[in-house]
C-alpha cells in the first residue's frame, strides 16, 4: 500500500535571527531546498531536527510537500512550496557560522504572495520552526485548500489516482450518471465566489477601458460579454475538472442561444488561479480558453486576448 503523502510548513526563519531572514529566503529560492537550524541529532526543542531528517516514525520523508512560510506581522510571509526530493545533509553558507541542515526540493515554485482566496494566514497561526499540515478528507478546512492548491501547482496527483487506466464497474439502480448533489449552502458559497471573481476581472478591464456585459437570453444568461472582442466567458469559483466541465457546456449553450448577437464569439473560462494541465489541455480542440487571477492581474492562455 502506499505511503500517505504529507505537508509541512517549514519556517525561513532557519536560525531564529530576525535580521538574517532575508538572505535565508534568497539561499532557499537559490537552492530550491528546504533549510532547517535544529540538529537531526538533537532530540530536545520538540524533536524539530530528527522530524525535519526523516528520523523519527512521524517524521518528513521523500515524496512531502513541502510549504516554506511563516506568520510575520500578522500576515503570511511566503517563499515558495516544493516537493521533498533529496535526503538531509549538513552545509555552512556566508550569512552565519552555524551548521544548518538542507534537504532538495524538486519541483519548486517560489513564491512571494498567494491567490486571492488561499486562506494560507490561517494555517501559520504558529510561529515554529517545522509544523505538519493536516487535511481533513472529510470536510473542507483552510488545510486542506492550502494543500490541495499547493498538490494542483505541482501538477501532483494523489496516490490512489496516480493511474491513467479506465476503470469500470456494474450499473445499479443507484448510480448518480455523473451528477453532483449541492446544498443551497454550497451553492450560494460557489456564487458567491464567482461573483467576486467576476467584479476583480471587470474592475481589472475597467482600467485598460474594457467594458463586460451581462446577456440574458430567457432564463439563462451569460456571466460576462466583451462586445468590442467578442469575448464570452464564464466564471468559476475552483478549478476543478467537474467545475470546468459545467462551465464548457455553460458557453456552448449561450453561443447557441445567442447566436445572432454572438456570431462566433471567443469563449474562455475564468478561474481563481492557473489550473493543473491535464484540467485543461482538452478545452484546446474545443476552441476554449483559460484566464486566471495572477496576483493583481490576470493572464490567459490565448495570447492575451481575455487580457
Amino acid at each position: 500500500m502506499a505511503r500517505q503523502r504529507q505537508y509541512w510548513v517549514v519556517s525561513p526563519n532557519v536560525i531564529e535571527q530576525e535580521k538574517t531572514v532575508g538572505d535565508w529566503k534568497k539561499e532557499i529560492r537559490r537552492t530550491r531546498a528546504s533549510i532547517m537550524g535544529w540538529s537531526p541529532d538533537d532530540y530536545g526543542h520538540r524533536q524539530l531536527g530528527p522530524k525535519f531528517a526523516g528520523k523519527t516514525a512521524q517524521s518528513v520523508q521523500l515524496g512531502d510537500i513541502i510549504l516554506i512560510a511563516r506568520r510575520h506581522n500578522w500576515a503570511p510571509d511566503v517563499v515558495g512550496f516544493g516537493v521533498m526530493k533529496g535526503e538531509c545533509r549538513e552545509e555552512q553558507f556566508s550569512m552565519s557560522d552555524r551548521l544548518v541542515y538542507v534537504r532538495d526540493l524538486e519541483p519548486f515554485i517560489p513564491l512571494k504572495q498567494v491567490p486571492k482566496g488561499i486562506p494560507l494566514l490561517d494555517v501559520l497561526q504558529h510561529t515554529i520552526a517545522l509544523r505538519q499540515l493536516r487535511p481533513d478528507p472529510k470536510k473542507e478546512t483552510p488545510a486542506g485548500k492550502v494543500c490541495e492548491w499547493m498538490k494542483r501547482r505541482l501538477r501532483l496527483k494523489d496516490q490512489e489516482s496516480d493511474s491513467d487506466t479506465t476503470t469500470k464497474r456494474p450499473l445499479c439502480k443507484f448510480n448518480t450518471f455523473g451528477y453532483e448533489v449541492r446544498t443551497s449552502k454550497q451553492v450560494a458559497k460557489a456564487q458567491k465566489r464567482e461573483a467576486e471573481l467576476l467584479e476583480d476581472y471587470r474592475r481589472w478591464l475597467r482600467k485598460q477601458g474594457r467594458h463586460l456585459w451581462v446577456l440574458k437570453y430567457g432564463r439563462i444568461e451569460c456571466d460576462a460579454w466583451e462586445e468590442e472582442r467578442q469575448n464570452l466567458i464564464e466564471a468559476k469559483g475552483w478549478t476543478r475538472r467537474e467545475d470546468i466541465r459545467m462551465a464548457v457546456g455553460q458557453l456552448f449553450d449561450y453561443a447557441f442561444q445567442g447566436k445572432e448577437e454572438f456570431k462566433q464569439p471567443h469563449n474562455a473560462i475564468l478561474l481563481p488561479e492557473e489550473p493543473a494541465p491535464d484540467a485543461v489541455e482538452w478545452l484546446e480542440p474545443l476552441g476554449i480558453k483559460v484566464i486566471w487571477h495572477s496576483g493583481r492581474s490576470f493572464v490567459d492562455n490565448a495570447n492575451g486576448q481575455f487580457t
